[in-house]
């Protein structure tokens, strides 16, 4: 699980994002140390239509 520091502690900053097994960041969270680290969701970027020339 990824977590999120939010506390200096002996092996990482505030800040961080670590990598951890699921123990070990359950106790972190219980205890204010760190958060849950969720990465933002990528959109897809919508194709741009072609702009049409408007006849007059």
């Amino acid at each position: 699980m990824k977590i999120k520091y939010l506390k200096v502690m002996h092996n990482a900053n505030v800040g961080d994002v670590l990598d951890v097994t699921d123990f070990e960041a359950n106790i972190l969270i219980k205890t204010g140390v760190a958060e849950e680290f969720k990465e933002p969701v990528k959109k897809t970027a919508a194709k741009a239509k072609p702009k049409t020339e408007e006849q007059e």
